[in-house]
């Protein structure tokens, strides 16, 4: 039960929200931009990212209500949102976000209740998460000697990090000025599907990897359980069933890309899969970087031509929330044969909500196929 004063919990992790009791394929993660219904406590959790509020739908079942702060079929990079977000999190018991740096908007919601005096505490969804450094190769990621780190269950259950705040600091002094007018309601934000913003000294789409993916799926299990805690056992339990789900992800994607013949992908947009690819071996190409509002140059469209001539790339990837126009003219002026979708789950698209995929879903019947004919592991 809520006690006379609550404890509202801070989790991290990134993005639109996505919620529900049950996915297509029953496996754990919700459907749709509703909550679920929370009947057991009346508690309620609000996340700023797609893929933590489907995760934390998950672990919650009908012990909590968990709802998006994201309108919607946007992505909450870019989008800034009104008044009524942070009186949603004032009145909520949990607020779930991905990490410091990763959404300004979200950062300052936190930095609010911290300098308001709030008993909420914080918990970045990535807490302990193995991330990559985001100053690699600024168009790909072709580590050959992909360790067997990367494949070890039992090295990422303890592998830990620690994000210094020094990392972060840009974005912490980071302000913006809106007009009062675009902040009426959250549902007249405006996002262009972009990043305004560089993410820092790391990768953040760690969610691409289900190893990582369960280490968050920890972190927001024990932050639910500090808000009920006598609901220990019920959130343990759907947080087990979520984790072996995201095994039998992985297991899935091992076994449909075993079989390809080629190692390397282009993606005709930013990179945000080098997760995927150092899970699974396989080198990724891209147009541009890590920002999705990276215009690619004449330069990068070159470079794209000769990746696909080098690794005789037959399909281009296009990312599903971004632009397939420079997918189709790659297409068009190589010996490519087509494009197929790829996308790092930042939100759904209307057709996927009218079916009621979560995560589960989106990577098993869009990222999965497209990456086994792109990789040569299936041919139809």
């Amino acid at each position: 039960m809520r006690s006379q004063t609550r404890r509202r919990f801070l989790l991290g992790t990134s993005g639109a929200a996505l919620t529900g009791l049950a996915g297509c394929l029953g496996r754990g993660t919700t459907g749709g931009s509703g909550s679920t219904d929370g009947t057991a406590t009346g508690e309620t959790a609000e996340s700023s990212f797609f893929v933590v509020s489907d995760f934390a739908s998950a672990v919650a079942g009908d012990v909590l209500s968990v709802g998006n702060l994201v309108p919607f079929g946007q992505h909450g990079h870019g989008w800034e949102p009104g008044p009524t977000v942070q009186r949603r999190v004032l009145d909520a018991d949990a607020f779930l976000y991905v990490g410091d740096g990763f959404q300004p908007w979200a950062d300052r919601i936190r930095r609010n209740l911290r300098d308001d005096g709030s008993d909420v505490p914080t918990v970045e969804a990535w807490a302990g998460v193995d991330l990559l450094a985001a100053d690699g190769d600024e168009h790909g990621d072709h580590d050959e000697t992909h360790d067997d780190e990367h494949h070890d269950d039992e090295h990422h259950d303890d592998e830990t990090e620690t994000h210094d705040d020094e990392h972060h600091d840009d974005h912490e002094t980071e302000t913006e000025t809106h007009d009062d007018e675009h902040h009426d309601d959250h549902e007249s934000g405006s996002d262009d599907g972009h990043d305004d913003h560089d993410h820092g000294a790391v990768d953040p789409h760690f969610w691409l990897d289900p190893e990582r993916a369960k280490q968050a799926v920890g972190n927001i299990e024990a932050g639910l359980t500090e808000v009920v805690p006598d609901q220990q056992e019920t959130l343990a339990s759907n947080a087990d069933r979520l984790r072996d789900d995201l095994d039998s992800l992985d297991a899935t994607y091992r076994e449909r890309l075993s079989g390809r013949t080629r190692d390397t992908i282009l993606v005709a947009g930013h990179n945000s899969f080098r997760y995927l690819a150092r899970r699974y071996d396989f080198d990724v190409e891209a147009l541009t970087g890590l920002a999705p509002d990276a215009a690619p140059t004449p330069q990068d469209v070159r470079r794209a031509q000769d990746a696909i001539a080098e690794h005789d790339v037959e399909y281009v990837l296009a990312p599903v929330f971004e632009s397939d126009r420079a997918a189709r003219q790659l297409v068009a002026e190589t010996d490519a044969t087509g494009v197929l979708p790829l996308t790092p789950v930042p939100s759904l698209t209307p057709e996927w909500n009218d079916r009621g995929w979560g995560y589960l879903d989106v990577m098993e019947q869009v990222n999965l196929p497209s990456l086994a004919r792109a990789l040569g592991a299936e041919t139809e």
